[in-house]
């Protein structure tokens, strides 16, 4: 397991207490690994693809959680990569497609579809616990962290521009200084080694982004790995939202 997958093993085990912070989770999983399909009769189902497990398990459970729903569960074998399996998690009943997709703000009242990405205007980061929430969402569902023992680098990999311009307003909130690379036809947006360093060992709710100094890094991370925390990055420290997990698989 790459020590991305045990950072995102861990965070699906953390389910925030917050009906809100939930919802800002769920509107960045669907956002950057969901799509919407519209039947010819208008019908609404809403579904993620990922490789991996934990994301899958992550999503599920939010929905459980937060709109009480039943979901679809497939998995197949990626035709590209035999080895791997894509997980698929969707909800078929239009009503609670519906439910989803304006409580996450994806669907307008008016029932068009769209998304509104000021991170001012948009209710569903409105709030710094949920800024933090929607983070956490988006690296589950698009994001990669190295193993900080080789080099310092996180991401977070964007289908659009606009998508990559708000993840990288909300990081700025907390005075995460994220930069932006067009990769292929992919907007990425990085955190490289340098004056702040990101922790991603774990998501708190009851703390809030918060500096180490360069001094003390050594100290910090020896104090991590001695006791198998998942620490890392760089630019500024991201103190992320620990409860209890349910895993519904």
């Amino acid at each position: 397991m790459s020590f991305s997958s045990e950072v995102k093993e861990e965070l699906s085990e953390q389910i925030a207490s917050g009906r809100h912070c939930r919802l800002a989770e769920t509107a960045a999983i669907l956002s950057l690994c969901g799509k919407i399909v519209i039947t010819e009769n208008d019908r609404y189902c809403v579904k993620i693809q990922t490789e991996n497990l934990a994301v899958a398990r992550k999503y599920f459970t939010l929905l459980r959680k937060t709109f009480n729903i039943e979901t679809d569960i497939s998995i197949r074998r990626n035709a590209h990569l035999g080895k791997n399996r894509i997980y698929s998690v969707c909800v078929k009943q239009h009503e609670d497609a519906l439910r989803v997709l304006k409580a996450t703000k994806l669907l307008t009242e008016d029932g068009e579809i769209g998304e509104n990405l000021s991170v001012v205007g948009n209710v569903v980061v409105q709030n710094s616990c949920c800024r933090r929430a929607f983070l956490r969402g988006a690296f589950l569902a698009s994001g990669s962290i190295s193993d900080p023992e080789k080099f310092y680098h996180f991401e977070i990999v964007c289908a659009t521009e606009a998508k990559a311009r708000q993840i990288q307003s909300i990081m700025a909130t907390f005075d995460i200084d994220a930069k932006i690379v067009i990769r292929k036809r992919y907007y990425v947006v990085y955190i490289k080694e340098g004056s702040q360093i990101v922790d991603i060992r774990r998501f708190d709710t009851r703390t809030s982004f918060t500096r180490i100094s360069t001094e003390s890094l050594v100290e910090h991370n020896m104090t991590v790995f001695q006791h198998h925390h998942l620490a890392t990055g760089i630019g500024s420290l991201m103190n992320t939202i620990q409860c209890n997990g349910i895993n519904p698989f």
